[in-house]
């Protein structure tokens, strides 16, 4: 999977920690505007990453939206993507999650991107919850990905979200299978602060590093920690963490943010 999507894609499915890397919501609740900046170094002269991310959300009763813009500098390309989300909750037990986004033709970001979820939540008192989903994202070249997801969450006591899950992915032309788990764990003490720690690891079918340098099967493993302080009825800071690893180069950042709650 090509270099940003999952930058992106952790956002659009903020509902599910099925797609890894962008600054964890943790679960505070309302409407919010957000804006986080970011840098990481790459190593061996691959070109370190910087960049911005913003994202809009509209929470209603039984209804989310989310809107967001990302440019981003990485491995000497720049790129801007751009996308929507809906999610819908029916009967407090199931819910849908619908994301699409688009890039400017930039090598380093998706030419365009969909994801689906489905979720269900049982138990007595619907402290357990199932989801399972796919995505299908085409690069500016003619590779493409189709993917399978699934995973399993555990709202336990004292505020504590554990969750795992899988993504099944076959990448094209080549039919290049690759597999990747995570865990998270999210623990939300207060309505003020959420603590978050994300670990994943498996095979990438490709990753595209610039117009004529494609990365191809190959393992790599990452981890993100966050934390997310509301300060006031209306504002909040966040802190990321992140570190990846794969045969080529490694890549260390944070990212800081801000929002403004309603």
């Amino acid at each position: 999977m090509s270099v940003g999507l999952g930058l992106l894609a952790a956002s659009l499915l903020s509902a599910t920690a099925v797609f890894a890397q962008a600054p964890l919501a943790g679960g505070l609740p309302g409407s919010w505007l957000e804006a986080n900046v970011f840098a990481q170094a790459v190593s061996n002269g691959f070109g370190d990453w910087s960049g911005v991310y913003v994202r809009g959300v509209q929470a209603g009763p039984t209804r989310t939206l989310y809107g967001e813009v990302l440019a981003l500098d990485a491995f000497t390309e720049r790129g801007v993507q751009v996308g929507a989300t809906v999610r819908q909750d029916w009967k407090t037990r199931v819910f849908a999650i619908l994301g699409a986004n688009v890039g400017n033709g930039a090598p380093i970001l998706p030419k365009g991107r969909i994801d689906g979820v489905v979720g269900v939540r049982f138990g007595a008192r619907r402290e357990w919850q199932a989801t399972a989903g796919g995505s299908y994202v085409k690069s500016t070249t003619a590779l493409y990905d189709r993917a399978a997801t699934a995973s399993l969450a555990w709202y336990a006591p004292k505020a504590l979200l554990l969750e795992a899950g899988a993504r099944v992915n076959s990448s094209n032309p080549g039919d290049i299978q690759s597999r990747r788990l995570f865990g998270v764990a999210v623990l939300t003490p207060s309505p003020r602060r959420s603590l978050s720690v994300r670990a994943i690891g498996g095979t990438e079918g490709w990753q595209i590093v610039s117009a004529s340098t494609t990365l191809r099967k190959f393992s790599s493993e990452e981890f993100s920690l966050a934390w997310r302080e509301k300060l006031s009825t209306h504002w909040a800071l966040s802190a990321q963490g992140d570190a990846y690893r794969n045969p080529f180069y490694t890549r260390r950042g944070v990212t800081l943010g801000v929002a403004r709650y309603w």
